[in-house]
């Protein structure tokens, strides 16, 4: 080949690589913004769970605030989790749950207990079915 062409086809892979270069540094910025808006954030991910289950479930341990995401009990090896059954928060038949949300291998119920008003927040572990706290919010 004569040293023209070679320096063409040079030219050309340079072209190439610093398109992919771009695309790839525009991927990071993307990938560095979405971290920034979401601690939970994968570009990729590792397992073969379709995306929409996956979006469905928890992300993992660590989130930062509370969502409404409901988590599910796991398999560690043959041991499945176990059931803890019904579990009595001793409240008033006039007791209403406002919300309910899952979070870190807890439940967190926010009832109103006469009214309309939130005045109660109770903490449930997910795993033990143990009452672990309550907030009152009235005297």
């Amino acid at each position: 080949m004569k040293r023209i062409e070679m320096m063409a086809m040079a030219k050309g892979l340079v072209i190439v690589m610093s398109f992919f270069i771009a695309v790839l540094m525009g991927l990071m910025i993307y990938g560095f913004y979405q971290k920034s808006q979401n601690p939970n954030y994968k570009m990729f991910r590792s397992d073969n769970t379709p995306r929409a289950q996956a979006d469905a479930m928890p992300a993992s341990d660590n989130d930062s605030d509370l969502d409404t995401k409901q988590s599910t009990p796991t398999q560690s090896g043959s041991t499945a989790a176990q059931a803890f059954g019904e579990i009595d928060l001793g409240l008033p038949q006039t007791a209403r749950v406002i919300s309910a949300r899952a979070k870190q291998g807890r439940l967190i119920l926010v009832i109103a207990r006469n009214g309309e008003t939130a005045d109660l927040v109770v903490i449930v572990d997910l795993h033990s079915g143990k009452v672990l706290g309550r907030v009152k919010t009235t005297p």
